[in-house]
């Protein structure tokens, strides 16, 4: 059984530009179809950058019923109600600190920490090397039992992982082994096995998988979910590849 930690659902009717990039037409109807088959019975919905911190549309994507249990990942401000969230299903929220993207929200981090940590939640970071030193001079000083978890394993260089590994081995910080935005082999990700066998081997207790559905700012070919769980599979020993895809998402997440 599969846990899919990081995937993204859209409206079916044609949308704007309003951010970084035009949201693709496709809901978590179409995602269930695709990934349901394939043996994933749970996902978290990841709020994404170009829908901000209104997280009305991840609420009700969180209350369709399927074949794939669902929790959520939201974006907050100052006037977010967190009890009401997390009744609908949400156990963290995110920040974005990429480059790409145009902006940073890293400095929020302190603050966002000791509210979510109050209900519980954790938080999600989608952020890059540039930021790790600093990161991991925060994370003495955010509360007890807080985790972060790095969005598509840090973006890190699988050529030179020594700076996540050093993120990892404070014990507050899990990696999310999405791996299309950070290899360069897709499809078949040669590049990354030995970075996932490393991370599985040191830190079974710290990863989760996820398949960034439906991939938006990814270049042709779309990546497909079965040769990424492939890569999981002949990375991981069994039993991590079982904590990885169940028992740890089912920690985190509380599903």
């Amino acid at each position: 059984m599969i846990t899919d930690c990081h995937i993204h659902s859209f409206a079916k009717t044609e949308a704007p530009q309003t951010g970084a990039y035009v949201p693709p037409a496709r809901d978590i109807h179409d995602y269930m179809d695709e990934a349901a088959p394939l043996g994933v019975r749970r996902a978290v919905v990841v709020q994404a950058s170009v829908d901000g911190t209104d997280n009305s549309r991840l609420v009700e994507v969180l209350g369709n019923a399927g074949p794939v249990a669902l929790r959520g990942v939201a974006m907050i401000d100052a006037d977010a109600d967190l009890q009401a969230l997390h009744a609908a299903g949400i156990r963290a929220t995110r920040i974005q600190d990429r480059a790409r993207l145009g902006a940073s929200a890293l400095d929020q981090l302190p603050e966002l920490a000791k509210r979510v940590a109050e209900i519980g939640w954790h938080i999600e970071l989608n952020t890059e090397p540039r930021s790790f030193d600093r990161l991991a001079d925060m994370v003495a000083d955010l509360p007890e039992g807080l985790r972060l978890v790095l969005d598509h394993m840090g973006h890190a260089d699988p050529a030179a992982p020594a700076p996540l590994f050093r993120l990892l081995e404070t014990g507050r910080v899990w990696a999310k082994l999405s791996p299309t935005r950070v290899s360069t082999d897709i499809g078949h990700y040669g590049d990354l096995s030995a970075l996932v066998e490393r991370l599985g081997a040191a830190f079974p207790d710290q990863i989760i998988w996820g398949s960034d559905w439906p991939h938006v700012m990814t270049p042709e070919p779309v990546p497909e979910i079965p040769p990424m769980l492939e890569l999981c599979r002949r990375a991981l020993s069994q039993d991590n590849f079982t904590r990885c895809m169940w028992g740890n998402p089912e920690r985190l997440y509380g599903f």
